[in-house]
């Protein structure tokens, strides 16, 4: 009877926890409706401790994601994605792999975008994570930065743990600028006012050696019902641009762009910008001042209205009597493109329009670009660099009227001050222009890959578990068809049943301990180690393609449950999962550098030692699952650890006079349904006059139309053709060409990659 009675207690708390669970969720969806994405993940994750299902672990991903929460988002977009319901989230795989983009790593973004695009059946988002991989690809083949800014912080006395954006100096002392603050009810215990802030603008003054404390500005600029926010000032006609916004629903602002005259030495009454510029129902902000020679005011804005060329535009207006604005243009291309181009600044002293993107190709995010001309005349916009330019978003780019080799802009970057992570918020930051530093010369000698090979080192060792007896179970082979990730699926769901294990078993006190400790467990050794695994894989990759020869060690491990002989199986088989898993990644890219043991470019040491090095103190009684199967400690036990990683080649494998790259070159982007004619440069230190005895390319597509001589001074050029008439596009391909050098024994392969579209 006693039994009955507790299992019935459990069944009612079961009940109640989905009852609280779908409460939450409710209210999580209706803060998430109005744009309160803080307070939506507080009412998610609540759900999700209660019942951790895929549903809402994408529900908090899209929550951190659209609060800026770059690597909260990664954690849970990444359960969905190694979820058996990932087919239920046919965008999680682009969304984690914008999340990886904002988090600096590209690498791995690049992988998430390719898988997406496999896939994607989204024709809006499929454009845009080409577009995304080629920015991607462009990060990692990223020249060192030639552009000498130094960016500082500009800290409390003008930044919060809140955002601000938009600082513009007016003269040389004082500086305006944006600052969104709380404006919860104190005291309430209603946390949907946690995300009620409103927009305002402030000033400081830089009168002495630091900026003094900001205050909320007094001209009458600001509305203490709506958002005012981004300043513009024309000094030659005493008006000041800015944009107010209605504050109700934070998912779609509505913006317009008001003016403020002075007059007499006074402001007046802020009014609506007159003529078109102002459209109902779309966004129109972000103005800044140019002007004509004639001194006319011309004004850019920002603006999703139609008739642009995505989704929103930059767009200028000229006022000819300083009052009444045009009919606005758009700038068109190349400033504009399909994403977005926002807070454009323009630079009288130099002709030079500043702004931020997040289409052309860039470090994540929106990066700042600059474009010189006018009106509708402009060249290619050109990226400012990783110096100035963040992973994150970076924003309202501007330039000191009187000092123009410094500025502000606008981030979310790391080391921002930030309410719940440290890219949620906008800060502002300054930058000046300074003197580069002479750079030091780098020996001949030294490796490119010596930081590859530090990376993929510092990785390991690699620890990745399995539930008991996983995988095959009950199965008397040492192989298995099951990959790793197949039986990481399944195992992160099986947390409750690890905490289930235990509830009958241990007092409340002691319960809550191994609750704790098996969270941690699946959080930190699981999760995490099964995210550096990708990394390795992508790492792998890359030494791959620059031609190494690798050798790894892949040791199994099982707890004492079973037999010796039967834990040495269960050894093997995890370890076969993992070899599996190097095979099928990305469609057996690997599998072409796994030949046999002596002519293969990748090895795999593999040492299964069953149970024989297991902790003595972990319980191997069938009848105890408690602690034999479901605790902790047995579950450590149940692991393959990749430990080694040997670089194989030595200076004897290199060609001697050929300088071929330590990772893929990329050639470009070409067509289908067509031939292509590449040319390939490759720099050599040859004294005397010498030609290739041997070359040869790795697919049945591509033929060596001829190649150059190795003339002292001179490059190697190698001329292929490329049939692709029957080909599909694909954003990153590869193709090997293996060398070898007249009166060299060496022969050594170098890797092309390459887009094709449509």
């Amino acid at each position: 009877m006693k039994h009955r009675i507790t299992l019935f207690f459990i069944a009612l708390m079961a009940i109640s926890q989905s009852v609280m669970s779908q409460d939450n969720i409710k209210s999580g969806d209706e803060a998430f409706s109005y744009g309160y994405y803080k307070t939506a993940v507080d009412y998610y994750l609540a759900a999700y401790k209660s019942s951790p299902q895929p549903q809402t672990a994408y529900k908090i991903a899209e929550s951190y994601r659209l609060s800026h929460d770059y690597s909260r988002a990664i954690k849970y977009y990444s359960t969905v994605v190694n979820s058996p319901a990932t087919s239920q989230f046919p965008h999680c795989e682009y969304f984690l792999a914008s999340m990886y983009r904002n988090n600096g790593q590209a690498d791995s973004a690049l992988l998430f975008y390719q898988r997406y695009l496999q896939s994607s059946t989204n024709e809006e988002l499929e454009k845009r994570a080409r577009q995304e991989a080629r920015a991607c690809q462009w990060v990692l083949d990223s020249l060192p930065d030639t552009n000498h800014f130094a960016v500082y912080h500009e800290g409390k006395n003008i930044n919060t743990e809140f955002s601000e954006s938009g600082a513009v100096m007016m003269g040389d002392s004082l500086l305006l600028f944006s600052s969104m603050r709380e404006i919860s009810k104190p005291g309430s215990k209603d946390a949907i006012y946690s995300d009620l802030v409103l927009m305002q603008i402030f000033e400081s003054d830089f009168s002495g050696n630091q900026p003094n404390k900001s205050t909320l500005s007094q001209w009458g600029i600001n509305n203490k019902e709506k958002h005012s926010c981004n300043v513009a000032i024309d000094p030659l006609h005493d008006n000041i641009y800015f944009t107010i916004c209605q504050p109700d629903d934070f998912s779609d602002i509505p913006c317009d762009i008001y003016v403020m005259h002075r007059k007499n030495g006074k402001w007046q009454k802020p009014k609506k910008l007159g003529g078109n510029i102002n459209l109902d129902g779309y966004n129109t902000t972000h103005p800044t001042v140019g002007y004509l020679p004639d001194s006319t005011t011309i004004l850019y804005f920002a603006s999703n209205r139609p008739g642009g060329m995505g989704e929103f535009d930059i767009w200028y207006s000229i006022i000819k009597d300083g009052k009444t604005p045009a009919d606005p243009v758009n700038l068109g291309a190349p400033v504009n493109t399909p994403g977005n181009e926002i807070t454009p600044f323009y630079d009288n002293n130099n002709g030079r329009l500043y702004f931020s993107s997040d289409w052309h190709l860039g470090f994540g995010g929106y990066d700042v670009f600059m474009s010189e001309g006018m009106r509708d005349s402009w060249q290619e916009p050109a990226n400012l660099g990783a110096t100035l330019n963040s992973p994150a978003n970076d924003l309202y780019f501007t330039v000191n009227y009187d000092m123009p080799k410094s500025g502000y802009l606008t981030s979310n970057r790391k080391g921002s001050y930030f309410i719940s992570d440290n890219t949620c918020c906008n800060d502002i930051y300054s930058w000046k222009i300074e003197q580069p530093k002479q750079p030091r010369r780098r020996k001949v000698e030294e490796p490119i890959v010596v930081e590859q090979k530090k990376a993929i080192h510092h990785l390991l060792p690699i620890k990745l578990y399995f539930h008991n007896d996983e995988p095959d179970p009950k199965s008397k082979i040492a192989t298995t068809t099951t990959n790793y990730f197949q039986t990481y699926n399944r195992y992160m769901f099986m947390r409750n049943d690890y905490k289930r294990a235990h509830t009958l078993a241990n007092g409340n006190v002691v319960y809550d301990s191994i609750c704790d400790a098996i969270d941690y467990f699946f959080d930190y050794d699981v999760q995490y180690n099964c995210e550096r695994f990708e990394q390795f894989l992508n790492l792998l990759l890359e030494d791959l393609k620059a031609g190494h020869r690798i050798c790894m060690t892949v040791e199994g491990y099982a707890s004492p449950i079973h037999t010796s002989k039967y834990n040495e199986l269960i050894s093997k088989r995890r370890i076969a999962s993992i070899v599996n898993q190097i095979m099928e990644y990305k469609k057996g890219i690997l599998t072409k550098f796994m030949g046999s043991a002596s002519g293969s470019s990748l090895q795999i040491r593999e040492i299964a030692y069953g149970s024989s090095h297991a902790d003595h103190s972990v319980s191997a009684d069938r009848k105890q699952t408690n602690k034999s199967v479901y605790s902790v400690e047995a579950a450590k036990e149940r692991r393959i650890e990749i430990l080694d990683y040997q670089y194989l080649e030595d200076d004897s494998s290199m060609i001697s006079c050929l300088h071929l790259p330590t990772r893929a070159m990329h050639i470009g982007t070409y067509f289908t349904g067509e031939y292509a004619d590449i040319q390939v440069n490759l720099n050599h230190t040859s004294l005397t006059q010498t030609t290739l005895d041997f070359i040869s390319v790795g697919s049945p597509d591509v033929k060596v139309v001829g190649y150059s001589k190795l003339v002292p001074g001179r490059q190697l050029t190698i001329y292929l053709r490329m049939d692709n008439r029957k080909a599909e596009p694909t954003v990153s391909s590869f193709l090997p060409i293996t060398l070898r050098v007249s009166g060299e024994q060496v022969t050594q392969t170098m890797f092309l990659e390459y887009t094709l579209d449509k």
